[in-house]
This record gives C-alpha cells, sequence and structure tokens, in this order.
C-alpha cells in the first residue's frame, strides 16, 4: 500500500480493525469476521487506489483523503436533507450509514426493510451480503467489507406491484471532525415484482466526510426494478459507491444517476450483470460541476447470454476547473448473440479550464450483435446562442437556457412527475448560483 500519501489514514485504519475485529468476534457471527478479514488483507495490500493504477489514473484521491478521518455515527435529531415534499412515497432515512427508524415512514405493502440486526440474523439476506459484490481485486470494496457497521435489506415480494415509490433520504453529518463512514445496502426484488426505489445523498456540517458506500442489487426473473440516484452532497463530502446489480431472464432494469450539487468528489462504480437471457437495462446519467468539483462515473453491462437488451446516456457540462471522467463499458460475451447495446456520452465545457476524459468502450466476443458506442465533447453552440440573443434574451440567460436545455434530455426521461420537477429545480438552482460565464 502506498502509506506514504495516506499515512495517517493507513495507521488509523489499521489499529482500527484490531480492535474492531477483537469485538467482533462477540458480536458478529464467524463467517463475517473471516470475510472482513479477508477483506482487510486485500486492502493492506492494493491500499487506496492512487492515479497509478488504469481505472483511477483520472481521479485523484490524496487532496480529498489527507485529513485525520474518524470513523462517524452521530444521528441528527430530525429529519432533513432531500425532503421532496411533492412526492407521494414513504420515506426510510438512513443517517450516516445507520436506519433512523424514528425519522423513517412504515413500508408499502409488499416489501420489507431490514436494519442490521435484522438483516444478519435472516439467513436469506446474511448470506447474500459479499456475493453480488465480491472485492477479489477492488480495494475500495475490500475497504467497505472490512469496515461497514451498518447493514440493510430492502426486500420486494414476488408478484407484488408497488405503486407508491420508497425514498431512502442517506444523510451524512460531520460537525466536529474529518469523518469515514462506511456502510451496504442490499435489495432483493423477487420474481414477477415491480418497484420503483429513489434515493438522495445528501450532507450536513462543514468537516470532511469520507463516505464509502456499497449497494448489491438482485433482480430476479420478471422483475421490474426502477432505481433512481439523486446526489446533492457538499463541497465537504468525497463520495464512493459501488452497486453491483445481477439481473435475471426477462427482467428490467431502469435507473437515473443525477449530480447537481457541490460535491467536492464523486466516484460512482456502477456494475451491470445480465446473467440470463431477455433482460433490459436502461442507464441514464446527468452531471453539472463548477469550481474544482470532480465526478467519476464507471459504468459495467456485461452481457452475459442471448437476446438482452442495453441502452446508456449520460450528459455533463463542465465549468471552471472542474473535471469529469465517464469509463462506460459494454462487454458482451461470446454467449450473447442477438444483443442490442447502445451506449453515448456528451459533455459540454464552459471552460477552457475544465477537463472531462470519456472513454466508452466495447469489448465484443459475440458475432450476431448490434452495437454502438460514442462520446462527444463540445463548448456552447455559438449558432444557437446568437439566436437567442437576436431575440433580445441577454447572453447570460441564453447561456443558461441552452445548458439547461442540454442536461433537461436526461431529467425529461424521468417518469415520476414530482421527481423530474425536483431534479429540474437543482438544476435550475446551480444553474442561477454559479457564476456560469462562458469562456
Amino acid at each position: 500500500m502506498e502509506k506514504g500519501i495516506f499515512n495517517n489514514f493507513y495507521t488509523y485504519l489499521t489499529g482500527a480493525f484490531a480492535g474492531r475485529q477483537q469485538a467482533a468476534r462477540l458480536t458478529e457471527p464467524g463467517w463475517l469476521t473471516e470475510k472482513r478479514e479477508a477483506a482487510f488483507a486485500l486492502f493492506a495490500e492494493k491500499g487506496i487506489p492512487s492515479r497509478k493504477s488504469e481505472e483511477w489514473r483520472f481521479t485523484n484521491l490524496e487532496k480529498f483523503l489527507s485529513h485525520e478521518f474518524k470513523f462517524q455515527q452521530e444521528v441528527i435529531p430530525e429529519r432533513s436533507g432531500l425532503a421532496l415534499e411533492e412526492l407521494e412515497a414513504s420515506r426510510i432515512v438512513i443517517v450516516n450509514g445507520r436506519f433512523a427508524a424514528d425519522l423513517s415512514d412504515p413500508i408499502p405493502d409488499g416489501m420489507t426493510f431490514l436494519d442490521t440486526k435484522a438483516a444478519l440474523a435472516d439467513a436469506r439476506f446474511a448470506e447474500k451480503l459479499g456475493t453480488v459484490a465480491d472485492f477479489p481485486d477492488n480495494p475500495m470494496l475490500a475497504l467497505n467489507t472490512a469496515f461497514f457497521s451498518e447493514f440493510s435489506v430492502l426486500h420486494i415480494e414476488a408478484k407484488a406491484v408497488v405503486e407508491k415509490p420508497l425514498h431512502i433520504e442517506h444523510i451524512y453529518t460531520s460537525h466536529a471532525s474529518a469523518a469515514f463512514i462506511a456502510y451496504r445496502t442490499l435489495v432483493v426484488a423477487e420474481k414477477l415484482s415491480e418497484a420503483t426505489l429513489i434515493e438522495t445523498f445528501h450532507s450536513e456540517g462543514g468537516a470532511p466526510v469520507f463516505v464509502d458506500f456499497v449497494s448489491e442489487q438482485q433482480v430476479d426473473e420478471g422483475a421490474v426494478f426502477h432505481s433512481h440516484m439523486i446526489n446533492n452532497v457538499g463541497e465537504n463530502v468525497c463520495f464512493v459507491q459501488h452497486r453491483e446489480v445481477c439481473q435475471f431472464r426477462n427482467s428490467v432494469l431502469n435507473n437515473s444517476n443525477i449530480s447537481l450539487g457541490d460535491a467536492g468528489m464523486i466516484r460512482n462504480d456502477l456494475n451491470f450483470r445480465l446473467k440470463e437471457s431477455g433482460t433490459e437495462t436502461n442507464l441514464l446519467g446527468a452531471y453539472l460541476v463548477t469550481g474544482e468539483q470532480h465526478v467519476d462515473n464507471h459504468t459495467l453491462v456485461d452481457h452475459q447470454m442471448p437476446h438482452c437488451n442495453s441502452s446508456e446516456l449520460y450528459k455533463g457540462i463542465l465549468h471552471d476547473k472542474s473535471r469529469a471522467v465517464f469509463n462506460g463499458k459494454v462487454f458482451v460475451r461470446q454467449d450473447a448473440q442477438k444483443t442490442n447495446a447502445f451506449q453515448q456520452n456528451n459533455n459540454l465545457l464552459l471552460s477552457n479550464q475544465a477537463t472531462v476524459n470519456s472513454k466508452p468502450q466495447l469489448e465484443i466476443f459475440a458475432d450476431d450483435v448490434k452495437c454502438s458506442h460514442g462520446s462527444t465533447v463540445g463548448q456552447m453552440n455559438k449558432d444557437a446562442l446568437f439566436y437567442l440573443k437576436a431575440r433580445g434574451i441577454g447572453e447570460e440567460t441564453a447561456g443558461r437556457l441552452l445548458m439547461q436545455a442540454f442536461v433537461f434530455d436526461i431529467l425529461s426521461r424521468i417518469e415520476i412527475p414530482e421527481l423530474r420537477d425536483f431534479t429540474e429545480e437543482l438544476l435550475h438552482k446551480k444553474l442561477h448560483t454559479e457564476n456560469l460565464v462562458i469562456a
């Protein structure tokens, strides 16, 4: 491990792990203790990724992880965050990884939500922990496995059609010292079910926060699962997420990933495994970054069997000295004949100092497929800007209208009106609070 860069953090983790394992042997099942030990051994060997790693060469964690982080479990006394008041949904509040029962609503019929104690006591779900998302070569996933303190489960019953969305509010608080928060969730959508999950991420307090979040998801045969992620954490947050999704025969997954906040750094590793035939995967993403913000989206769509469809469209706007990374891979295995796969990443640069590293990829080992991928990086359309100005619209307003239209192509595809309106409000707020002068 590169201890020179992250020496304080590594030293703290080493001491913390020894103490935690000693206590865990008295409270946790033996298989989990062993899994943690294997995970920490891998993390100690590989260390926190540096830019020497191919998958991290455009993302530098050094400036974000130079603080003396401590484990944080502070729970705020009242609901806050992105409440989405206009949305009729059941709300689950998770504060610093811990389920806050007093702040949460009852779960809709057809769903079950389990906190850490209940989840580990239920063999159906405990045995899945770490099996959907394994850590053979991923140090950040291994770090989470070694140190996560909270583990929650969302279970959607077979044949249940849950019309009311479930909204999980992830809230991070750190007011006194730098906080390290590691936790994970498991979602199991059983056969022929249909449900919608909305996850919002919000932070409070000014102290630095390092979040290592893992979500494992299983979408069984014939299930339809709609998931939305709205990240609005503050500039003091380094947010690292690993999301592993396994889909089975004839299942449908619709996922949106929206970053319109002030996060200092966001890293999303989103892997979708299409394990049986007839699956459909639709991915949408949008990001607006300013100042020195950094957003890194790594996606993998793994077509393993024939007759599967996937589509992916990500769009981003960059200003000032911000940076975005898009590394999207579509993998078509030899048995995955009759695959249809589409992938596109479009970026709009408003500053000569903004940087985007876009790398859409196709790896195809089948010979009867329809696959396409592409990437564009450009500046504001001068003709469109001139057209608006010629009709009496000021340059600043005209620029904002064009930027809003660029991202609205993604937001307009969100089928829940209240959620779509909410994301549009976030976009509007950021466009009007930032000094988005076109270079």
